[in-house]
């Protein structure tokens, strides 16, 4: 019976889980700069009943909502959303277009936010169904992975009272809309990046034997690094070493004094994190030294990788089933290498990451993340809010699968 209550709810509110959203989308606000939509979360969940409402959280922007259940103190369970946007300059025809010139919800935040807010109308509606807490998170600064960090340290979302379980989802160009995929072990790997200034020589071009050509000692470095991953690294899991910015020089016929090279480097493990660090430091040391060049280097290494709990990942898989239908929430065994600060909480307390289906047959393979184009699926909103709101209830209850 509370199955077909919890899809009630949400397909009730699926109305105004859809303006929300729209309006969030409207109003794009850069990491740590969500005044407005900050605003508009907070008005929104002091309008449920029950709900404590904190704001001013993380940097400022950040929003969370408590909900105590009715049959008394049990488990705490917290459910967040990201609520930053990007720079970039949307190129969607709809009415409800950004409004802000140069910034977009080109990552399905807006979309992250509203099923949240929707998971807290419907667990509302059903406080006397279950017993503890509920911590509604939305999270200011994901983009530039400040939030998390300052929820947990700043504000000790954590405790008072201590989280058990912790769960989010993101918007999924590449899963069908109406299902789920979870991952089989990583939902995301850990984020890292390197910047590197090469310092020789410059001169003019009819004479290089006077100079030392930084793009020279660049070239060999780019193509020395390829080999890192493949060659030198000892690990089955999956790492990476892109490089996407190189600029030297203004003319052609002047060898310039430096060139800069800016790339990112991902892996599953810290442990190869550490080790494709070192391998960066090493390949531009020895050719950089067999050049007569100098060198400075910046590698920084972010959080961990977000690796789903293997009795998080069950009964998401579970509940999510329950709302959806059979078959429609599913594993995904192939590694994904983005960042996602979501790990700072889910390294802390037993977690699990889902990726929410918003393919659809006009969508899918063309609409890609971060995309001056992204689209949201705006039916999943309500499904995905009773799935949020059916993994609370069954994790509430001591439903285990």
């Amino acid at each position: 019976m509370m199955k077909k209550d919890v899809r009630n709810i949400a397909k009730e509110v699926e109305e105004e889980l859809i303006q929300i959203r729209r309006r969030l989308h409207q109003h794009p606000e850069l990491a740590l700069r969500e005044v407005e939509t900050a605003e508009i979360i907070a008005e929104t969940l002091k309008k449920i009943p029950a709900m404590t409402v904190y704001e001013n959280m993380a940097e400022g922007t950040g929003v969370v909502g408590i909900l105590e259940g009715k049959k008394g103190p049990g488990k705490c369970v917290m459910v967040r959303a990201d609520i930053d946007a990007l720079p970039i300059e949307e190129q969607l025809d709809v009415e409800f277009r950004s409004q802000n010139p140069g910034r977009m919800h080109a990552c399905g935040h807006d979309a992250h936010a509203a099923w949240i807010l929707g998971t807290a109308m419907v667990l509302s509606g059903l406080r006397e169904e279950f017993c503890g807490t509920v911590k509604f998170v939305f999270q200011p600064g994901e983009e530039c992975g400040k939030g998390a960090t300052a929820l947990i340290e700043k504000d000790h979302i954590l405790e008072n009272p201590h989280v058990d379980a912790v769960f989010a989802a993101h918007a999924w160009p590449t899963v069908r809309a109406g299902q789920i995929g979870i991952a089989a072990k990583y939902a995301f790997g850990c984020p890292g990046g390197f910047s590197l200034k090469i310092i020789g020589k410059g001169g003019h071009g009819s004479w290089p034997y006077q100079c030392i050509n930084p793009i020279t000692v660049a070239m060999q470095i780019y193509s020395a690094l390829q080999g890192v991953v493949a060659e030198n690294i000892d690990s089955v899991e999956p790492r990476v070493i892109s490089i996407g910015a190189i600029h030297a020089g203004d003319a052609g016929n002047i060898i310039p004094d430096t060139c800069t090279m800016n790339g990112t480097i991902r892996a599953t493990e810290m442990s190869v994190m550490k080790q494709i660090a070192e391998e960066i430091e090493n390949v531009t040391a020895n050719i950089t030294a067999m050049h007569k060049a100098n060198y400075e280097l910046h590698v920084n290494i972010g959080g961990a990788a977000v690796e789903n709990d293997p009795e998080m990942i069950a009964l998401c898989k579970a509940s999510a089933e329950e709302i959806l239908g059979e078959g429609n929430c599913y594993i995904i065994d192939k590694k994904h290498l983005g960042g996602e600060n979501f790990s700072e909480y889910s390294s802390r307390v037993p977690g699990c990451y889902m990726f929410v289906g918003i393919g659809t047959d006009r969508t899918e393979g063309k609409f890609g993340l971060h995309s001056p184009i992204f689209e949201i699926a705006e039916e999943v909103l309500a499904p995905t809010a009773a799935v949020f709101a059916n993994l609370v209830l069954n994790y509430l209850s001591g439903n285990r699968y």
